[in-house]
């Protein structure tokens, strides 16, 4: 009977020793974990300070610049951009406006078809007259052939020289209609849908006034 109780005596002890190693092993461990998460941190943050001090370095260097020199840059900037400008407008001052075999990208081609809807040129310029069109609606009646002459000035300044082209039917090439012809098409592309643009103004004028 007390071999008995001594044994059992003995496994307690044995359980208690398990237990405290098993404490002792567990908190090691979290302090390992703790180590390690610390010494993460401190690598993370070793690295945004590299990277801060890298940033403030470059900015540094920019700064370093004195206003004189930046004015220097941007001057010769302007001067370079002017100059190829003058370049351009040289090579394409004799731009045909007749017998015009190709279209150019930078040409409005009037007449019926896929062939003209598709074109580039025809593309800009349709997305040029829609982005005018509330401007033109709401304009008094006078000013409003002044929207469409802005449109054909702004078309014209383009290097190569933007075109407004008919097709002769009898060679098949193209010519440039001139400024009246390509006013009054402008105007009346600023024209279309003008109504439902009204319309939607005024509703929208509604609702706020109603709020």
């Amino acid at each position: 009977m007390n071999q008995d109780l001594e044994g059992v005596s003995i496994d307690d002890g044995d359980n208690d020793d398990d237990d405290s190693s098993t404490k002792e092993t567990t908190e090691n461990n979290h302090d390992a974990d703790d180590h390690s998460k610390e010494d993460i941190d401190d690598g993370e943050k070793d690295d945004n300070d590299v990277e801060s001090a890298a940033a403030a370095d470059d900015d540094e260097i920019k700064d370093n610049r004195s206003q004189e020199e930046k004015d220097k840059e941007a001057k010769e900037k302007k001067e370079a951009e002017n100059k190829r400008i003058q370049e351009l407008k040289e090579k394409y001052k004799d731009w045909p406006l007749k017998d015009i075999k190709e279209p150019h990208e930078h040409d409005v081609m009037y007449g019926r078809g896929g062939g003209t809807n598709h074109h580039k040129g025809n593309k800009v310029y349709r997305k040029m007259v829609e982005d005018r069109k509330l401007e033109y609606v709401n304009s008094k009646r006078l000013d409003k052939p002044l929207v469409a002459l802005e449109i054909i000035r702004i078309w014209r300044s383009k290097l190569p020289p933007g075109r407004f082209l008919k097709q002769i039917p009898k060679t098949g090439h193209w010519e440039d209609v001139g400024d009246k012809k390509a006013r009054e098409k402008t105007s009346q592309a600023l024209r279309e849908k003008a109504p439902q643009i009204r319309k939607q103004q005024e509703d929208e004028q509604n609702e706020v006034s109603l709020l």
